[in-house]
């Protein structure tokens, strides 16, 4: 499948942009970011979360009632899934509960991305499993932007901290996220670590507490856009236009 890509998407030629979203610590609102992103980027999107609450069942996936599994197909046989596609969300490579007994090694993970991104002639976004694991390795090898949610609180910076220290070499993009007027200290905190590890910080989003509720199955971003979305789809917008301009 093709279709026409945007400027930033055609980087050097050898294949589209890949975009991966990842934390050391779940509930973050990792996989928010990376759908709504995804989706704003017009990016097919893999979802390497294995977990119930990942993209794949926000998207409307359900691995239980299907025969095939494409995501575990494609890396035993070497090929390219067929993304699903719906109406006002993105295009999924959705996961499987197997997924996490069987991933391939973390060099085997960054071919088969850059397989895909060139074969499906689109941007990747990859939504990774909270922490580091085989998938999240290899996705974080393959991506030319990795999106790094940081809430402010002791337990997610700490988190944040260690992810950091481990993963300097990697293209990181600090997004504060759920944002809701932390204290001073907080603030300080990041920006200290941030500066310390030379890794550039993002827009900033948000705390929108409608998002864990909501059960729609279309992105928060996709048009049309409610009264109360908007603050948070412009902040989305800020953090996209970051990311093509990191990643172009």
């Amino acid at each position: 499948m093709s279709k026409t890509l945007p400027e930033w998407a055609k980087g050097d030629g050898s294949r589209p942009p890949i975009v991966a979203t990842a934390a050391w610590k779940g509930g973050d609102g990792k996989s928010t970011l990376g759908y709504e992103t995804a989706y704003q980027l017009g990016s097919t999107l893999a979802d390497f979360d294995w977990d119930k609450g990942g993209c794949s069942a926000s998207w409307g996936f359900r691995a239980e009632r299907r025969v095939r599994a494409p995501m575990l197909d494609a890396f035993e046989r070497g090929t390219t899934p067929t993304p699903l596609t719906g109406r006002r969300k993105p295009d999924l490579i959705p996961s499987h509960p197997d997924f996490g007994l069987n991933q391939p090694a973390p060099d085997k993970i960054a071919d088969a991305l850059e397989q895909w991104a060139r074969e499906l002639d689109s941007p990747l976004s990859v939504d990774t499993h909270p922490g580091g694991c085989d998938s999240t390795y290899g996705a974080l090898q393959a991506a030319d932007v990795v999106l790094v949610p940081a809430v402010l609180a002791d337990k997610s910076l700490n988190a944040l901290e260690g992810m950091l220290e481990e993963l300097t070499d990697y293209p990181l993009l600090v997004i504060p996220y759920m944002v809701k007027s932390p204290p001073a200290r907080m603030r300080k905190r990041l920006k200290d670590m941030t500066a310390r590890f030379e890794i550039p910080v993002g827009p900033m989003v948000g705390y929108y507490p409608w998002i864990p509720t909501r059960s729609r199955r279309m992105a928060i971003c996709a048009e049309p856009v409610s009264k109360q979305a908007l603050p948070f789809v412009r902040q989305i917008d800020h953090v996209v236009k970051e990311v093509i301009n990191y990643a172009g």
